[in-house]
């Protein structure tokens, strides 16, 4: 098998060997889900908006499966060959330890900043527009500890900040991922490309199955099939795309394809709409992986552009910016039930309010990633290494503390 800086090439990958395009087309799948928890508002503020653009709006719950694709792809990429040889205790543990310093510290602070809030609204007895199902000692542990979803069919009102459902999702993912990784590494030396194809398509079927039978990616029990289903997908997808050669010619080709499957998702959002077969919609996530193996492999098109600097920044902020935002979404909501004539619908304070979320969310994710993130990831990576023996250069007992970390390659959520 290649190593992992070939399955970029020269112009998506920085020197440390992340794949640039896979980083800033989170801030896309991130922004997705903003948009479209606030969509039923901006519907209202700018109804010729949502009559435009509501096929993309009403799915932007999408951007969670893309989310798991995206996470299984990189994880894939950086740790198959390194855990995928034998189930190692060390490995497995410095692996959960490294992938808990990602996701935690981020986590830890908006649901205490959540705590506080439906705190603050449960002593006022005031209106909460999004009031969890239960605000209790046991509810705060099992949310604390991200195994809220576990035992859960839904994720209606169960987590306190509302989009970490995803997160505790993401955590049985990683546990399980030790294991994923010893049958993917053989799955990559027996099978050839088309038969990885077919496994992947078969990963996400019993999900689209069931959710175009129920009419709802929300039935009861369906988190844990698009969970599983696209992280899958995205880990057979980095199998695919370590196949393919780096030629001028694939280049070419993969970035012409990139581009038909944007369109080609965006195309089914747009036809289940117009057919009527709104439940359709679901057929996309099908496109998913197919697009990430082109994004990761071309170095043209879309992928350049996903390649520059604001958009990689906005990846590495998307994590943060995924768990800012309802934060800052439902003290607005509140403001609206509390100061109905201040922020009255069709008012140019409501529409400048509803336009400028996904920017001022932005900004906060950046303070999040820049001063929660960044530090907190960097010393609980700190943590797992072992401590350096003493210099013998220094006669006080010195030792080299291993503070200075180096940004692992490319970890996303």
């Amino acid at each position: 098998m290649s190593n992992r800086a070939e399955v970029g090439t020269s112009h998506n990958t920085s020197r440390a060997g992340e794949i640039l395009p896979l980083t800033g087309v989170r801030i896309i799948a991130a922004l997705w889900v903003v948009v479209f928890h606030i969509r039923g508002n901006l519907y209202v503020e700018f109804p010729e908006l949502g009559r435009i653009v509501s096929p993309i709006l009403n799915h932007g719950d999408l951007g969670v499966d893309l989310f798991f694709a995206l996470s299984g792809f990189v994880l894939t990429l950086n740790y198959v060959e390194k855990m995928g040889g034998r189930l190692n205790r060390r490995d497995t543990a410095r692996f959960l330890w490294a992938r808990l310093a990602r996701v935690w510290p981020v986590y830890f602070v908006t649901l205490n900043i959540a705590a506080l809030w439906h705190g603050w609204l449960l002593m006022r007895g005031g209106p909460d527009p999004v009031a969890p199902e239960e605000f209790s000692v046991l509810s705060y542990l099992r949310q604390l500890t991200m195994v809220v979803m576990w035992t859960e069919p839904d994720s209606e009102r169960l987590t306190w900040n509302g989009p970490a459902w995803s997160i505790s999702g993401e955590w049985l993912a990683y546990l399980l991922f030790p294991l994923f990784a010893l049958l993917l590494l053989r799955l990559a030396l027996v099978l050839r490309i088309r038969h990885l194809v077919m496994l992947g398509v078969m990963a996400l079927f019993p999900a689209v199955l069931l959710a175009l039978v129920s009419g709802t990616l929300y039935s009861p029990h369906l988190w844990v099939l698009r969970l599983l289903g696209s992280f899958v997908a995205g880990g057979i997808a980095c199998l695919v795309a370590r196949r393919v050669a780096r030629t001028r010619r694939n280049d070419t080709v993969t970035a012409w394809c990139s581009a038909g499957f944007t369109i080609g998702i965006v195309a089914i959002l747009y036809l289940a709409r117009l057919t009527g077969h709104e439940r359709y919609h679901v057929l996309a996530v099908f496109l998913f992986a197919p697009l990430l193996i082109a994004l990761a492999v071309s170095g043209r098109g879309l992928s350049r552009v996903l390649s520059t600097r604001p958009f990689v920044l906005g990846g590495y902020i998307s994590y943060s910016l995924y768990l800012v935002h309802m934060l800052l979404i439902e003290p607005i909501w509140w403001a609206q039930n509390v100061w109905p004539e201040v922020l009255a619908p069709q008012t140019v304070v409501t529409k400048l309010v509803f336009l400028s979320v996904p920017v001022v969310a932005c900004v906060a994710a950046y303070a999040m990633w820049r001063w929660v993130e960044e530090p907190a990831r960097k010393t609980m990576r700190a943590m797992s290494k072992p401590p350096a023996r003493p210099s013998p250069q220094l006669g006080n007992g010195a030792h080299d503390t291993g503070l200075d970390v180096p940004r692992p390659v490319h970890e996303p959520a």
